[in-house]
């Protein structure tokens, strides 16, 4: 059993040089050990946020602020309880426009089940295009956004660093609406999604374009969003539609800004990494494994591919989730020999962890994954 007073190998860079050395294609001290955990983890045990903080390579995550819908307005928000555990949520603008979502809390805590979705048809995406756009420049909630940021970096942990995560357009958009719905749109209404998509680029360019040269804390950039672009939801030729014109350009101003950025897509992407290097990513993340929900044979992309982006996962978080130690211990290991060969590779699980509370069994099993991955990383 893992246990607090595990003896951390000896090394010499912070977790923020670590993984720009990994981001890089170079050889750190040791890989990375992601999990997505902090002493900000609700539902865990202190014993297991003081192990996460002293053993893992800990960043803390904060979404990109761009507003509702990259409109750089935060509408007032209402939430009203229905039946059976259902809450509505209901978004209102100075303008008269509302939105409403019905969504619940599922049995593990954290992940949102939807009876109703933000947008339904093109005359929802319409409405929300109709809301006036607000600037970076002066707005004060982002200005409110970047304070509570560096009062937080300021109270943290010298080595700590911060993950700024957003889904590009496409992601923004379809994360909104029912997949059928989605399927829907996207075959029959490809003239309102590319206005759509076309207004949240220039939007999220504008954000970024005046966040990065004002971020005073050490930061690595998580896009998101080609999961809904690739099979089965659309076909290939989706991702050259709707990823490609509109996650490059973002991806192209990070790197103008200095600051690295990697890739999350879930799914059965090993087609299409050739394509995230194009776009300039400089990490793909989680690669999943060969099976129900991944493609990706961690020996064979990092032979072909492991020059050219760094490689982040290859841990299924059911494996954290159910898993006995020993077999765990097993895959981590196999999977370090593969991936951490040569640099270039982040151990880290498929997934943020979605249980809360978080059973016993899996934080100890969180902690073994860490453990392992210290012992046999270098």
């Amino acid at each position: 059993m893992v246990t607090s007073e595990y003896a951390v190998p000896h090394t010499f860079m912070s977790p923020h040089e670590r993984t720009l050395a990994a981001l890089r294609r170079q050889t750190p001290d040791r890989a990375p050990v992601f999990c997505f955990c902090s002493e900000e983890s609700p539902g865990t045990s202190a014993e297991f946020r003081h192990f996460v903080m002293t053993h893992a390579d800990v960043f803390y995550t904060r979404p990109l602020f761009a507003g509702f819908q990259c409109t750089g307005q935060e509408p007032l928000k209402t939430d009203s309880e229905l039946d059976e555990g259902w809450i509505e949520t209901c978004y209102s603008f100075p303008e008269g426009i509302q939105f409403t979502e019905v969504s619940k809390k599922g049995d593990t805590g954290d992940y949102i089940g939807y009876r109703k979705h933000l947008f339904e048809n093109r005359k929802d995406i319409e409405r929300v295009l109709s809301v006036p756009f607000l600037p970076p420049e002066g707005n004060p909630r982002l200005d409110a956004w970047l304070a509570e940021l560096h009062a937080f970096a300021a109270r943290s942990q010298r080595d700590a660093f911060f993950r700024i995560a957003f889904l590009g357009p496409l992601g923004t958009l379809a994360g909104s609406i029912g997949p059928a719905d989605f399927a829907i749109l996207a075959l029959e209404e490809q003239q309102i999604v590319r206005r759509y998509l076309d207004v949240c680029l220039e939007r999220q360019h504008a954000y970024l374009d005046y966040i990065l040269p004002r971020l005073r804390v050490p930061v690595i950039m998580n896009i998101g969003g080609a999961e809904y672009a690739i099979p089965p939801l659309m076909p290939p030729s989706a991702f050259t539609r709707y990823i490609e014109p509109y996650d490059g350009p973002l991806i192209r101003l990070i790197h103008r800004h200095g600051a690295l950025v990697y890739y999350h897509s879930h799914g059965k992407v090993r087609q299409f990494l050739p394509r995230f290097i194009a776009m300039g990513s400089d990490g793909i993340h989680p690669l999943e494994p060969v099976g129900a929900t991944g493609d990706c044979d961690l020996a064979e992309v990092k032979r072909e591919l492991g020059r050219d982006i760094c490689l982040i996962g290859n841990i299924q978080y059911d494996d954290l989730a159910r898993a006995t130690p020993r077999d765990l211990q097993r895959i981590v290991r196999d999977t370090l020999r593969v991936g951490s060969e040569g640099g270039g590779f982040i151990l880290s699980p498929s997934c943020t962890p979605y249980h809360c509370p978080m059973p016993r069994a899996v934080e100890e099993n969180i902690m073994t994954f860490i453990e392992t991955g210290l012992r046999y990383g270098s």
